[in-house]
């Protein structure tokens, strides 16, 4: 596996943190590290990914860096400001300004070839990472997308909603785009530290669908030949794990947000 640099956003998590998996995989993996954005959790995750740092060895708590902010900005801008932070500490030049309002535990040093992002329940498990770069050994492709798709010899847990809005939401996504593209909100992608400039430098005009911003910053970028350099990875095993932030009140406002963002993009 190559070096690789994960941003894990979390608000309100304590619950769904699964810090065993977490250690076990720094442990096994040392190519792996981890950089945990609390984003003004109200419950008890500072305390549990305080705990996560202070108890791991030596060598693991090296490759965990922690921000922790007191307000609530939404995942697009916990995401983004991991990565650019990440992108910062690895070519070793200043951070960005939106690191002095949060607390910081890190040493401070990020050697990756590879940066991304993974949801904090780990609905998409760590071996599915070690399945990407399996995948990718003869494209060489500069962007990994996680693909929930249900097939023979595949674990995909999805509920009803999940599956249809799901459905429809890549249907409309894919018309958008004109590209075919199965599942864009899948959280778990990884990408070429080059790419983070591209997708990540300005803010995020929506919060639940910067998946899609990004491929539309990627189109705009490299146009019509960005299609080469993406991979839609099938995933093996997925798990719906209960605490979803996502609801019926969000899909329905999903329409509009859909037009905004390819409006904008125009």
């Amino acid at each position: 596996m190559e070096k690789t640099c994960l941003v894990i956003p979390c608000y309100n998590e304590s619950e769904r943190l699964d810090t065993k998996a977490f250690l076990s995989e720094l442990s096994n993996n040392i190519d792996l590290s981890l950089i945990f954005v609390n984003d003004g959790s109200k419950d008890a995750t500072h305390d549990v990914l305080r705990d996560l740092y202070s108890n791991s060895s030596d060598d693991v708590r090296s490759r965990i860096h922690i921000l922790h902010y007191i307000q609530n900005q939404g995942k697009a801008t916990a995401v983004q400001r991991g990565l650019l932070w990440a992108n910062a500490l690895s070519n070793n030049t200043p951070a960005a300004s939106f690191v002095a309002d949060c607390e910081i535990l890190s040493n401070g040093v990020i050697d990756a070839t590879y940066f991304g992002f993974w949801d904090a329940d780990l609905a998409t498990p760590f071996s599915e990472l070690h399945w990407f770069f399996h995948l990718a050994k003869d494209t060489n492709p500069d962007i990994i997308m996680g693909s929930r798709v249900a097939r023979l010899g595949s674990k995909i847990e999805r509920t009803v909603f999940r599956h249809y809005s799901g459905r429809l939401f890549a249907t409309f996504i894919s018309q958008g785009l004109g590209w075919k593209v199965h599942d864009t909100q899948c959280g778990a992608k990884i990408f070429k530290g080059h790419l983070i400039p591209i997708c990540f430098d300005q803010p995020f005009k929506t919060s639940w669908l910067f998946d899609v911003e990004m491929l539309l910053r990627m189109k705009k970028h490299y146009g019509e030949n960005a299609t080469d350099l993406i991979l839609e990875a099938p995933i093996r095993t997925w798990n719906d794990v209960k605490g979803s932030k996502i609801g019926w009140a969000d899909f329905i406002k999903v329409p509009y947000q859909i037009w905004k963002v390819f409006r904008d993009y125009k």
